[in-house]
Protein backbone atom coordinates (compact mmCIF):
# COMPACT_ATOMS: atom_id res chain seq x y z
CA UNK A 1 0.00 0.00 0.00
CA UNK A 2 2.74 2.45 0.87
CA UNK A 3 4.36 2.26 -2.64
CA UNK A 4 0.98 2.05 -4.03
CA UNK A 5 0.68 5.56 -2.39
CA UNK A 6 3.65 6.79 -3.23
CA UNK A 7 3.45 6.10 -6.67
CA UNK A 8 0.00 7.69 -6.96
CA UNK A 9 1.10 10.76 -5.12
CA UNK A 10 3.85 11.72 -6.72
CA UNK A 11 2.24 11.05 -10.42
CA UNK A 12 -0.69 13.36 -9.15
CA UNK A 13 1.59 15.92 -7.96
CA UNK A 14 3.94 15.99 -11.63
CA UNK A 15 0.61 16.18 -13.64
CA UNK A 16 -0.80 18.67 -11.78
CA UNK A 17 2.12 20.62 -11.87
CA UNK A 18 2.22 19.97 -15.77
CA UNK A 19 -1.19 20.98 -16.28
CA UNK A 20 -0.47 24.36 -14.33
CA UNK A 21 2.36 24.66 -16.29
CA UNK A 22 0.59 24.32 -19.68
CA UNK A 23 -2.08 26.75 -18.09
CA UNK A 24 0.61 29.45 -17.93
CA UNK A 25 2.14 29.19 -21.04
CA UNK A 26 -1.55 29.74 -22.65
CA UNK A 27 -2.71 32.96 -20.01
CA UNK A 28 0.49 34.29 -18.69
CA UNK A 29 -0.70 35.66 -15.78
CA UNK A 30 1.04 36.33 -12.47
CA UNK A 31 -1.92 34.50 -10.28
CA UNK A 32 -1.58 31.73 -12.95
CA UNK A 33 2.21 30.72 -11.68
CA UNK A 34 2.29 26.88 -11.83
CA UNK A 35 3.81 26.68 -8.43
CA UNK A 36 0.96 28.50 -7.01
CA UNK A 37 -2.01 27.27 -8.69
CA UNK A 38 -0.58 23.72 -8.61
CA UNK A 39 0.21 24.20 -4.72
CA UNK A 40 -3.87 25.26 -4.36
CA UNK A 41 -5.10 21.91 -5.94
CA UNK A 42 -3.12 19.23 -4.13
CA UNK A 43 -4.61 21.21 -1.22
CA UNK A 44 -7.88 20.82 -2.43
CA UNK A 45 -7.45 17.54 -2.95
CA UNK A 46 -5.91 16.57 0.10
CA UNK A 47 -8.90 17.94 1.79
CA UNK A 48 -11.52 16.38 -0.75
CA UNK A 49 -9.98 13.22 -0.08
CA UNK A 50 -9.45 14.09 3.80
CA UNK A 51 -5.93 12.76 3.43
CA UNK A 52 -3.20 13.93 6.17
CA UNK A 53 -0.29 16.10 5.21
CA UNK A 54 1.97 14.36 7.01
CA UNK A 55 0.86 11.02 5.29
CA UNK A 56 1.66 13.18 1.77
CA UNK A 57 4.46 14.61 3.14
CA UNK A 58 5.75 10.98 3.28
CA UNK A 59 4.45 9.65 0.04
CA UNK A 60 6.41 12.56 -1.80
CA UNK A 61 9.74 12.21 0.36
CA UNK A 62 11.59 11.78 -3.02
CA UNK A 63 10.25 15.04 -4.65
CA UNK A 64 11.39 16.79 -1.59
CA UNK A 65 15.22 15.24 -1.35
CA UNK A 66 15.33 16.39 -5.36
CA UNK A 67 14.97 19.52 -4.07
CA UNK A 68 18.75 19.68 -2.75
CA UNK A 69 20.17 18.45 -5.98
CA UNK A 70 18.08 21.48 -7.69
CA UNK A 71 19.82 23.88 -5.23
CA UNK A 72 23.01 22.66 -5.96
CA UNK A 73 22.13 22.64 -10.12
CA UNK A 74 21.39 26.88 -9.88
CA UNK A 75 25.67 26.84 -9.15
CA UNK A 76 25.68 26.70 -13.44
CA UNK A 77 24.09 29.79 -14.18
CA UNK A 78 26.38 31.35 -11.18
CA UNK A 79 29.50 29.67 -12.87
CA UNK A 80 28.11 30.70 -16.06
CA UNK A 81 27.83 34.29 -15.59
CA UNK A 82 30.77 34.38 -13.11
CA UNK A 83 32.22 37.74 -14.91
CA UNK A 84 29.48 39.60 -15.03
CA UNK A 85 28.67 38.72 -11.33
CA UNK A 86 32.24 40.10 -10.25
CA UNK A 87 31.61 43.45 -12.59
CA UNK A 88 28.44 43.54 -10.67
CA UNK A 89 29.72 42.43 -7.15
CA UNK A 90 29.32 45.99 -4.91
CA UNK A 91 26.07 47.40 -5.85
CA UNK A 92 24.83 43.28 -5.61
CA UNK A 93 26.35 42.83 -2.14
CA UNK A 94 25.02 46.62 -0.91
CA UNK A 95 21.64 45.84 -2.50
CA UNK A 96 20.78 42.36 -0.54
CA UNK A 97 22.02 44.00 2.43
CA UNK A 98 20.58 46.71 2.68
CA UNK A 99 17.41 45.08 1.29
CA UNK A 100 17.39 42.27 3.67
CA UNK A 101 18.09 44.14 6.59
CA UNK A 102 14.94 46.71 5.43
CA UNK A 103 12.48 43.73 4.92
CA UNK A 104 13.32 42.25 7.96
CA UNK A 105 13.01 45.46 10.11
CA UNK A 106 9.65 46.29 8.45
CA UNK A 107 8.32 43.13 8.71
CA UNK A 108 9.12 43.05 12.59
CA UNK A 109 7.78 46.14 13.81
CA UNK A 110 4.37 45.04 11.26
CA UNK A 111 4.13 42.35 13.33
CA UNK A 112 4.19 44.78 16.74
CA UNK A 113 1.45 47.04 15.50
CA UNK A 114 -0.58 44.01 14.70
CA UNK A 115 0.12 42.73 18.04
CA UNK A 116 1.39 39.25 16.65
CA UNK A 117 2.61 36.78 19.69
CA UNK A 118 6.73 37.11 19.43
CA UNK A 119 7.62 33.78 18.42
CA UNK A 120 5.14 34.56 15.78
CA UNK A 121 6.74 38.18 14.58
CA UNK A 122 10.20 36.79 14.95
CA UNK A 123 8.86 33.71 12.54
CA UNK A 124 7.56 36.02 10.27
CA UNK A 125 10.50 38.48 10.08
CA UNK A 126 13.16 35.77 8.92
CA UNK A 127 10.76 34.66 5.89
CA UNK A 128 13.00 35.70 3.15
CA UNK A 129 15.61 33.67 3.98
CA UNK A 130 15.30 29.91 2.45
CA UNK A 131 13.53 27.37 4.49
CA UNK A 132 16.42 25.17 5.93
CA UNK A 133 18.85 28.74 7.36
CA UNK A 134 15.42 29.70 8.51
CA UNK A 135 14.82 26.73 10.72
CA UNK A 136 17.80 27.12 12.06
CA UNK A 137 17.93 30.89 12.73
CA UNK A 138 14.69 30.45 14.00
CA UNK A 139 15.94 27.76 16.42
CA UNK A 140 18.23 29.96 18.24
CA UNK A 141 16.41 33.38 18.22
CA UNK A 142 13.02 31.58 19.71
CA UNK A 143 10.90 31.58 16.71
CA UNK A 144 7.45 29.60 16.04
CA UNK A 145 9.35 26.88 14.07
CA UNK A 146 6.31 25.25 13.24
CA UNK A 147 5.44 28.58 11.14
CA UNK A 148 8.57 29.06 9.35
CA UNK A 149 7.93 26.56 6.27
CA UNK A 150 4.54 28.20 5.45
CA UNK A 151 5.45 32.02 5.92
CA UNK A 152 8.51 30.98 3.62
CA UNK A 153 6.67 28.95 0.85
CA UNK A 154 4.15 31.81 0.84
CA UNK A 155 6.45 34.67 0.84
CA UNK A 156 8.34 32.98 -2.33
CA UNK A 157 5.14 32.25 -4.20
CA UNK A 158 3.54 35.47 -3.77
CA UNK A 159 7.16 37.26 -4.94
CA UNK A 160 7.36 34.83 -7.80
CA UNK A 161 3.95 36.21 -9.05
CA UNK A 162 3.97 39.96 -8.14
CA UNK A 163 7.89 41.58 -8.75
CA UNK A 164 7.81 41.27 -12.41
CA UNK A 165 4.30 43.10 -12.85
CA UNK A 166 5.83 45.86 -9.93
CA UNK A 167 8.75 46.21 -11.56
CA UNK A 168 7.04 46.76 -15.18
CA UNK A 169 4.65 49.12 -13.58
CA UNK A 170 7.92 51.41 -12.26
CA UNK A 171 9.56 50.65 -15.56
CA UNK A 172 12.76 48.59 -14.51
CA UNK A 173 13.72 45.89 -16.69
CA UNK A 174 17.67 45.80 -15.98
CA UNK A 175 18.76 42.26 -15.14
CA UNK A 176 20.69 42.70 -12.34
CA UNK A 177 18.01 44.49 -10.31
CA UNK A 178 15.56 41.80 -11.73
CA UNK A 179 17.76 39.39 -10.15
CA UNK A 180 18.63 40.64 -6.73
CA UNK A 181 15.53 41.67 -5.88
CA UNK A 182 13.87 37.42 -6.83
CA UNK A 183 16.90 36.28 -4.69
CA UNK A 184 16.50 38.68 -1.90
CA UNK A 185 12.65 38.55 -1.04
CA UNK A 186 11.49 35.35 -2.69
CA UNK A 187 14.79 32.71 -2.46
CA UNK A 188 13.73 29.59 -4.00
CA UNK A 189 10.99 29.98 -5.53
CA UNK A 190 12.13 33.69 -7.11
CA UNK A 191 14.86 32.28 -8.05
CA UNK A 192 13.51 29.55 -10.28
CA UNK A 193 10.59 32.11 -11.80
CA UNK A 194 13.75 34.52 -12.27
CA UNK A 195 15.68 31.73 -14.51
CA UNK A 196 12.53 32.16 -17.21
CA UNK A 197 13.36 35.57 -17.38
CA UNK A 198 17.05 35.04 -18.20
CA UNK A 199 20.38 33.15 -17.38
CA UNK A 200 21.58 36.82 -15.99
CA UNK A 201 18.61 37.15 -13.61
CA UNK A 202 18.54 33.58 -12.44
CA UNK A 203 22.66 33.83 -11.43
CA UNK A 204 22.16 37.18 -9.62
CA UNK A 205 19.20 35.59 -8.22
CA UNK A 206 20.81 32.55 -6.80
CA UNK A 207 23.72 34.15 -5.70
CA UNK A 208 21.64 36.63 -4.00
CA UNK A 209 19.49 34.19 -2.21
CA UNK A 210 22.53 32.07 -0.93
CA UNK A 211 24.30 35.27 0.06
CA UNK A 212 20.97 36.86 2.12
CA UNK A 213 20.53 33.19 3.38
CA UNK A 214 25.02 33.92 4.95
CA UNK A 215 24.61 37.48 5.73
CA UNK A 216 21.45 37.05 8.02
CA UNK A 217 22.34 33.84 9.20
CA UNK A 218 25.49 35.56 11.16
CA UNK A 219 23.90 38.83 11.69
CA UNK A 220 20.04 38.05 13.53
CA UNK A 221 21.68 35.99 15.70
CA UNK A 222 24.54 38.81 16.72
CA UNK A 223 21.82 41.13 16.96
CA UNK A 224 19.48 39.17 19.35
CA UNK A 225 22.83 38.17 20.99
CA UNK A 226 24.05 41.79 21.39
CA UNK A 227 19.93 43.23 22.20
CA UNK A 228 18.81 40.74 24.05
Amino acid sequence: MTMTGEVVAISASAVIFLLANLLYKKWTYPLLLPIFTSTLVIIGGLLFIELPYAQYAEWTRGITYLLGPATVALAYPLYHQRRYLKSYALPIVLGLVIGSLAQMTISYYMGKFLRLPEDWNLAVMIKTITTPVALGVGDIIGAKIEVIPSVVIITGMLGAMAIIPLLRILRIDDAIVTGLTFGVTSHGVGTARALKEGEVEGAVSGAAMALTSMVLSVIIPLLFFLFS
